[in-house]
């Protein structure tokens, strides 16, 4: 898969109308999709365990019945714990309730000699005159048994259910595991068999992976939170910690909750503030170490997706699904990612949703000299140039850039203000560029413009890799009268004609062609930058022209050059020590 976003991938009608029916089943369809989703999601995390129980000789029945049975213990231990915890912290509030009135009553009845008391007390005046008068609220009482037991059952009732499903569907999927596969594969057809499995092995390896690493995350900040809680003295630190790591996994708003109750609680029986400062510090410093040292590590780019599309999936699951959307969102948006990775009709849900830069490293360049921004594209060569060196930078960023300019150019959709910007701070950022010379200065070489300002600019990229005293660039545009005269005074040895493309064989060969009737004992190259090495066609037909060699990466055109002025050289000389001879 290719580090950066095709931009061929553009919406099609057919694939948004789709995504908004399928929007719409997911809205209307949720009292069946939640626990559908949520059981994806565990059989995603369980299927690990299932598969390395089958390796030991165990059948598929009996190790999915042992997976789900501890997974769901676990689940149901971990829930009956934090019950048991909230219980005993109930069963403990009385004892904090004389210090939490107290709190109470300062928070609502300031000092009135304070300035917060006498604007408490006007408001509270104002609040008594505006309030109407308001009727005794009356509720009824069951009338039977029948219909408390039925009061009692109804919000119970839909949590069981939905928890029921949820264990059912997950033991189905992991039983079913192929079968399933093989359906959604015949489903989307089998001519799409390699693009279905590539795409759910993808999104199942994302997914595993990335709830596996924030249970770790999500763990180690529930010990740690917890631990801290004890030594500061909050009652029940053990249920905090424990609803820290749960939480933890609703993006955004699960942390801040986990952090406020018992930031709540200490402020409520303690007479100092001192307690509560201490849990928020506790909290920012857990929370930062983790965010800045310990996620980007585990996680890196396990879910594949940029934090704002984070961000936005966790709004639109809300609004579709509620509190469990929330929960779900990232997981979610991670499978919707991974089919526009692979689907090109929903490429552009990868485009929006996706980590990867949208645009390539010669583009963003292109972009940001078109934008007038040189400095950033100076920002932008440097960072290039320091991960991947000076040469991978010249053939892989600015010459692919100055293409792309030159084929705006040709189609007449680039501004003669642009057009001018584009060439001369593209020369000013490869001119503030150090030399790096790959070996010691050699017979003088011209570098040569073969028709415009890209062509030169190219030139001027290729002189960086030699030796100043060693490289004359000549601009563009230059007449054959001029590079000949500047090629015997300089005594070039060897000359190279610098091409960028989209018509860079044919103003190459055409300028080869005149400057070989003059130049017949000097060898010359051309620099087809940017062109495909696999296409023979080009270089055959300059090769008949008279060209010495033809080189398509300025990476490699430094050390061919050199060759070429040495051999020059050495013919050079044996010519001279002919004509001595003969003399």
């Amino acid at each position: 898969m290719s580090a950066y976003i095709s931009s061929g991938t553009r919406p099609r009608r057919s694939s948004i109308i789709a995504l908004l029916i399928a929007a719409a089943v997911l809205y209307f369809a949720k009292e069946v999709l939640v626990p559908l989703a949520m059981a994806i999601l565990l059989s995603f995390v369980l299927a690990p365990a299932v598969r390395r129980l089958e390796r030991w000789k165990l059948g598929r029945p009996l190790a999915t019945l042992i997976v789900a049975f501890v997974g769901f213990a676990i689940i149901f231990a971990v829930g009956a714990f934090a019950a048991a915890q909230a219980v005993s912290l109930a069963a403990r509030l009385p004892e904090y309730r004389q210090n939490i009135v107290e709190k109470i009553r300062a928070l609502r009845h300031p000092k009135e000699e304070s300035a917060i008391g006498r604007a408490a007390e006007a408001l509270k005046d104002l609040e008594e005159e505006a309030a109407p008068e308001r009727p005794l609220p009356v509720k009824e009482s069951p009338g039977s048994t029948l219909e408390a037991f039925s009061d009692f059952m109804t919000p119970v009732a839909k949590p069981l259910a939905m928890t029921l499903a949820v264990i059912v569907f997950t033991v189905l999927m992991l039983l079913n595991r192929e079968n399933m596969r093989e359906r959604v594969i015949g489903l989307l057809g089998p001519a799409r068999i390699n693009v279905t499995t590539k795409a759910m092995a993808e999104a199942s390896y994302r997914v595993s992976r990335y709830l596996s690493m924030q249970l770790v995350v999500n763990g180690l900040f529930g010990m740690l939170f917890g631990t801290v809680l004890y030594f500061i003295g909050v009652p029940n630190a053990l249920l905090w910690g424990l609803l820290a790591t749960v939480l933890r996994f609703i993006p955004y708003a699960g942390v801040w909750v986990a952090a406020a109750m018992p930031a709540v609680l200490a402020f409520a029986i303690s007479d100092s503030w001192a307690p509560v400062l201490w849990t928020i510090a506790a909290f920012l410093a857990i929370e930062l170490t983790l965010y800045n040292a310990v996620e980007p590590y585990l996680y890196g780019r396990t879910a594949g997706l940029s934090p704002l599309a984070v961000i936005t999936a966790a709004i639109f699951w809300t609004w579709l699904w509620g509190p469990v959307g929330l929960l779900l969102s990232t997981p979610l948006t991670t499978c919707i990612a991974v089919i526009g990775r692979h689907v090109p009709e929903f490429g552009y849900l990868n485009m929006l949703l996706g980590v990867e830069p949208a645009l390539s490293p010669d583009e963003r360049f292109y972009q940001r000299l078109i934008a007038l921004d040189h400095d950033e594209a100076a920002e932008l060569v440097e960072s290039h140039l320091t991960a991947h060196g000076i040469g991978a930078t010249f053939d892989d960023v600015i010459v692919p850039a100055l293409t792309l300019a030159e084929t705006d150019r040709r189609k007449g959709s680039l501004e003669p203000a642009r057009e001018r910007f584009v060439y001369e701070h593209a020369r000013q950022i490869i001119e503030e560029l150090e030399h790096t010379p790959s070996a010691n200065s050699g017979p003088p070489v011209c570098l040569v413009a073969a028709h415009d300002d890209a062509d030169h600019v190219a030139a001027l990229m290729l002189a960086k890799l030699l030796a100043p005293a060693q490289a004359c660039v000549m601009g563009a545009p230059a007449l054959a009268a001029e590079i000949v005269q500047t090629v015997t005074q300089k005594q070039c040895k060897a000359l190279l004609i610098s091409a960028v493309p989209p018509n860079a064989a044919h103003d190459a060969g055409y300028l080869a062609r005149r400057l070989r009737r003059q130049l017949p004992d000097t060898k010359i190259a051309i620099g087809l930058w940017g062109a495909d090495e696999n296409s023979s066609s080009a270089r055959e037909r300059l090769l008949k022209l008279g060209v010495d060699e033809v080189v398509t990466r300025i990476s490699d055109a430094a050390e061919v050059l050199r060759q070429l002025a040495d051999t020059g050289e050495q013919t050079s000389k044996q010519e001279t020590s002919k004509r001595s001879a003969r003399r």
